[in-house]
């Protein structure tokens, strides 16, 4: 098996998982904004719940496109569409990797809520590893 496959089926199979739990914690009543943003009115804990349901269909759509991108990089296809799409994928890792450098990414300032602690645990490593895991797909 080839790093291309390698790479591409476990960044594919990571996103599918990341989406289905994701759904699953919404359709549990276990969703809390602070999983994906840090929130403290509740008109950011509502956007909270649309960003956490765009998130899961963005992982899905990416999935796909890099499974599409894996077989056409085992095939020797070049496609600038597919070639695009997961510079754009590995692009958005890389930036929620970096972050805003307030409350979430590498450079974050703030260190005390619950959102900062879970990114800093699990969003942030999580996201440098699948952009590491997109570098042979380009």
């Amino acid at each position: 098996m080839s790093i291309v496959w390698f790479a591409g089926l476990l960044l594919s199979g990571s996103m599918l998982v990341l989406a289905i739990i994701s759904w699953v914690v919404l359709l549990l009543g276990k969703f809390r904004t602070w999983f994906i943003m840090p929130a403290t009115d509740k008109d950011e804990r509502i956007k909270g719940k649309k960003w956490f349901i765009m998130q899961s269909f963005a992982l899905l759509a990416g999935s796909f496109i890099i499974i599409v991108r894996t077989w056409q990089k085992s095939e020797a296809h070049s496609d600038n569409v597919s070639e695009n799409m997961i510079y754009l994928i590995a692009g958005l890792l890389l930036f929620r990797a970096v972050g805003e450098f307030k409350v979430m990414g590498l450079f974050r300032t703030e260190m005390h809520d619950d959102f900062t602690q879970i990114d800093k645990k699990l969003l942030t490593p999580l996201a440098i590893i699948m952009f590491l895991l997109c570098l042979p797909l380009i």
